[in-house]
Parts: structure tokens; C-alpha cells; sequence
């Protein structure tokens, strides 16, 4: 149970959640922000076949 409480009493070391998203963008950064050219830039090698399915699945929902 150490290692639990430890976890919980550390929990401000790490950002997470949407906490560190800027809420506004201001026009330059959001001109700066990369841009996706081709959903073909998100294809992954290594996936099986229906790894590759359900990807594409949940790309299209």
C-alpha cells in the first residue's frame, strides 16, 4: 500500500488531462500549429490486419 500512497501524495508531478491545453489560440499560433496533409500520415506498419480495420474504423466514426 507504500507504493499507492507514494503515487497519490506525488500526483502534482506530472501534467495531465487537458490542464496544460492553452484554452484560446491566438491567431499566430493557431497559423503556426502543424496541420494534418493526409490521413495517410497516420498509417502504422506494424498493425495486424484487423488492428488495421478497426483503426480505420474509428478514423471513420
Amino acid at each position: 500500500m507504500a507504493g499507492v500512497r507514494r503515487a497519490a501524495q506525488n500526483h502534482d508531478d506530472a501534467p495531465h488531462g487537458t490542464s496544460q491545453l492553452p484554452g484560446n489560440l491566438t491567431q499566430e499560433q493557431l497559423v503556426a500549429a502543424p496541420v494534418l496533409v493526409s490521413i495517410d500520415s497516420l498509417v502504422i506498419d506494424e498493425l495486424s490486419q484487423d488492428e488495421d480495420v478497426a483503426f480505420a474504423a474509428a478514423l471513420g466514426s
